[in-house]
């Protein structure tokens, strides 16, 4: 189960590699945005990935659910900040 947690945040710390070029590179900022949530969520799975990895768990699953909490928030300031300045179209 080791090589398992450990492989699986290897494939997970380079799938957010190549999203950060879509972060920084994107052709819209909504395309930015959702790279910042793909992220967000993949910097989640690597807490929990890493605290299984120690048998951890319940040391930062309330710093995961914490981090889960800010994402949702950030994402509804944004989308009140879009809707406002009239760039969602729907």
């Amino acid at each position: 189960m080791y090589y398992f947690f450990l492989i699986s945040i290897a494939v997970i710390a380079l799938k957010m590699l190549i999203v950060l070029y879509r972060v920084f590179r994107g052709p819209t900022i909504f395309d930015r945005i959702i790279g910042l949530g793909v992220l967000g969520i993949d910097a989640i799975l690597v807490l929990l990935l890493f605290a299984a990895l120690n048998d951890r768990i319940d040391m930062l699953v309330d710093l995961a659910i914490a981090y889960a909490a800010l994402g949702v928030i950030s994402y509804l300031i944004l989308a009140k900040y879009f809707e406002r300045k009239g760039d969602f179209h729907g």
